[in-house]
């Protein structure tokens, strides 16, 4: 058995942020849940170590969450985890890797080491990044040494320690007692317990991996957009191998959650927050987006729609350009097409809703429901007032305010009645100076 801890105490003052740095987002999902997710499938992350008791009131998935609350290094951190570890081994991952999956543990956790960590070769372009470099001298393993103390010739290794590591837990407690302090900085640095490991004759792997990107560790603005773009990229390819066609990739943003069936297609510039679910022959058209919904088989959607709000679309909807639909439910075949807003509503099947319906929901202080039954019409310019119940068969007349209940079947007029004035348009025209050719 072997137990995990997140090192999620950075402060990440380089984020210029007011939100912690493992609570940022990545595919609409906080960094350390991502770090998790990926760890989970090998064990449960017991311990998660964090910087401040505010991050300590949030949900961590059943995990441990031990508070450091002085920013004294790696070290430090993982010294105030032990108390918490079981197992006879312990994997150490920092909570900063939100592209880190459970293969790219996969090796680390079969080593026989007492002591074994990942590196990995940064691409050429990135040689100048600020990462402990991990030096070797005939294939094993010299020393890690931070950039900011490497020598020159140090600095040009592109072999970089990830800060993923696994110890035997009965010799990780000794080792942290003997850390000491850094002169430099003041705090207890993990990579220490290498040396010290050394020292005493343990045995320590270096467990390589080519794939530089999912170590990629979020530390600034920029590192977000990196490791965003790249999540992106992953989720938008599974999708296109499962049978989802996306006119234009680059342009469609998903999240870790998003469901979609074979035959779906997603035109360009189209967003989709989480709790999404789109089943097969579905379109979602151009500059749409799509929040918390379900939509059903041969949908479609858009072009500029918005879903949100725990709404579902049922098999052949259509939910056409502006419109906005919001905590409701349409039933089968049913129609929106244009302009309509349709907040806390359910409606049956193989109903239409006209250009700009309105659904007035809310009065200031209560939301309130809204039933339209299934076969009805509901014409244009629509003002519907709810709570309100409309029934089956229904038929309300274009440019309506509808404050009242409507059986099924019925025909609902309310607007006021027009009034007519021959030759007046001439008078008000006179009024105002102008000639009109006749």
């Amino acid at each position: 058995m072997v137990d995990v801890v997140i090192l999620a105490a950075g402060r990440g003052s380089r984020m210029c942020s007011s939100v912690p740095k493992v609570l940022h987002k990545v595919a609409g999902l906080a960094i350390v849940d991502h770090v998790i997710r990926s760890v989970s499938s090998i064990a449960p992350a017991n311990v998660v170590v964090v910087a401040s008791e505010a991050v300590m009131t949030r949900e961590y998935c059943g995990c441990e969450v031990v508070l450091q609350s002085a920013q004294n290094g790696t070290a430090d951190a993982v010294m105030r985890a032990i108390p918490y570890i079981r197992s006879e081994e312990v994997i150490i991952v920092c909570g900063d890797l939100p592209l880190l999956t459970a293969e790219h543990l996969e090796e680390l956790t079969n080593s026989k080491a007492d002591i074994a960590f990942i590196a990995t070769e940064l691409p050429c372009r990135l040689m100048r990044m600020p990462y402990g470099r991990v030096i070797t001298k005939d294939g094993r393993f010299v020393k890690i040494v931070e950039y900011a103390d490497a020598a020159d010739s140090d600095k040009k290794c592109g072999v970089i320690n990830t800060g993923i590591y696994k110890f035997k837990t009965s010799l990780l407690a000794e080792m942290l007692r003997k850390v000491e302090k850094s002169e430099a900085t003041g705090e207890y640095y993990l990579t220490e317990t290498l040396g010290i490991a050394q020292r005493l004759g343990m045995t320590i792997s270096i467990v390589e991996n080519g794939d530089y990107e999912a170590f990629h560790g979020v530390n600034t603005m920029k590192d977000l957009a990196i490791a965003e773009g790249i999540m992106q990229n992953r989720i938008r390819n599974t999708f296109m191998d499962l049978g989802v066609r996306m006119l234009n990739p680059e342009s469609t943003f998903l999240s870790y959650d998003t469901e979609m069936e074979s035959d779906v297609t997603i035109e360009q510039n189209v967003v989709m927050g989480t709790g999404v679910k789109i089943r097969g022959g579905a379109i979602i058209k151009a500059f749409s987006y799509l929040e918390d919904c379900e939509i059903g088989a041969n949908t479609s959607v858009g072009p500029f729609a918005r879903i949100r709000g725990s709404s579902r679309l049922e098999r052949g909807v259509t939910v056409g350009n502006f419109v906005e639909v919001k905590g409701t439910m349409l039933g089968e075949n049913s129609k929106a097409k244009h302009m309509a807003y349709l907040g806390d509503t359910y409606v049956g099947s193989n109903t239409n809703i006209g250009a700009g319906t309105i659904v007035c929901n809310y009065d200031g202080v209560n939301k309130h429901k809204t039933n339209i039954g299934a076969n009805a019409f509901v014409g244009s310019n629509t003002t519907l007032i709810a709570p309100l119940n409309i029934g089956s068969g229904a038929i309300i007349a274009a440019g309506s305010v509808i404050t009242e209940n409507v059986e099924n079947n019925s025909l609902a007029i309310a607007r006021t009645a027009q009034s007519v004035m021959p030759n007046g348009a001439e008078k008000v025209w006179a009024k105002k100076g102008k000639h009109i050719i006749k």
